[in-house]
């Protein structure tokens, strides 16, 4: 695959995107000074150069019932084959790949009891294990058919236009625009754009998860995103708690990350902080259609249970 090098017009590009990657061309052309074709252009072209892997739906897992995120840290794959095989029997969220062959695997969980997470962390020994709240939506609430079939929908294509989940739901314009916002707003969708480290010539993509008091959460967020704006590729995950702010940056060298940890590190209300090279992220989904597709079925009167295949035919 053919590797590209980023201007910083690409750069801003990717921002807008990680930001929410549903805005328009004609939005995005506007923002960095390009006509709506050529910002089509721009981004069609890091996308078949492989710069841009995807554009992303990230669900919160607390809407169907996850209580938390468990980040299992391996350091060894060929001494843990077996760990990495008994993930298949977990809901995994994301897995991310860093230098030096540590990987991350982000697991939602149902189960609270001190004995289900005692047995949990003894199963993936000597994996080291941390736990994160995942973080409630803010909704008056659960999430209805109509929800659930409008994320089924952005799962499967998160730039889905307005009218082409119309023609596929068969749902007013209005109601669907109306539940989308809804959703964003209360902290159960966000959506955000892929880039593969491996194409992103003359760039590094690296991770800081910073731990803040939390009375400082809001600011430090907002100062990292104006001090960094031409970093910053997105805020990962939907799920972290009031006190851990994690983002995926970029930097043209070593040295330019060292400073931006540094400078990250004097923020007032910053306690500690964690940095890792990223060499690829990856984001899944299965769980979530999963989820809709269990919650869509028992929704159905019995008598309707043949239309089981239409709820489960979707590709994942």
């Amino acid at each position: 695959m053919q590797k590209s090098a980023l201007d910083k017009i690409d750069l801003r590009i990717i921002y807008i995107l990680s930001k929410d990657c549903r805005m328009s061309y004609r939005y995005i052309g506007s923002v960095v000074g390009l006509t709506t074709k050529s910002a089509k252009a721009r981004i069609d072209k890091m996308i078949s150069n492989g710069v841009i892997e995807k554009f992303l739906v990230m669900v919160n897992p607390a809407c169907f019932g996850y209580r938390t995120v468990c980040s299992l840290v391996i350091r060894n794959h060929k001494a843990n084959k077996d760990m990495l095989n008994h993930l298949n029997y977990y809901d995994l969220i994301y897995n991310a790949q860093h230098l030096g062959g540590i990987s991350v695997f982000g697991v939602a969980i149902k189960e609270t009891s001190d004995e289900k997470i005692n047995s949990f962390v003894d199963s993936f020994r000597p994996a080291l294990v941390r736990f994160t709240l995942a973080k409630p939506f803010c909704t008056h609430g659960d999430l209805s058919n109509t929800d659930m079939r409008i994320i089924r929908c952005l799962l499967l294509n998160p730039r889905m236009q307005i009218s082409e989940i119309v023609n596929e739901l068969r749902f007013s314009a209005k109601t669907i625009t109306r539940r989308l916002n809804i959703m964003k707003q209360n902290n159960v969708l966000k959506f955000s754009v892929l880039c593969n480290p491996d194409s992103t010539l003359g760039y590094i993509q690296f991770v800081i998860v910073i731990h803040v008091k939390k009375s400082f959460y809001h600011k430090v967020q907002q100062q990292i995103y104006n001090e960094f704006q031409e970093n910053i590729r997105f805020q990962p995950p939907i799920v972290n708690p009031d006190h851990v702010i994690a983002f995926v940056l970029f930097g043209q060298d070593i040295f330019t990350v060292d400073s931006i940890l540094n400078k990250i590190q004097s923020l007032e209300g910053v306690e500690d902080s964690e940095l890792s090279i990223l060499t690829k992220i990856t984001y899944h989904k299965e769980w979530a259609i999963k989820e809709i597709n269990q919650r869509l079925l028992s929704s159905l009167p019995s008598s309707k249970h043949l239309t089981l295949n239409e709820i489960s035919s979707i590709p994942t």
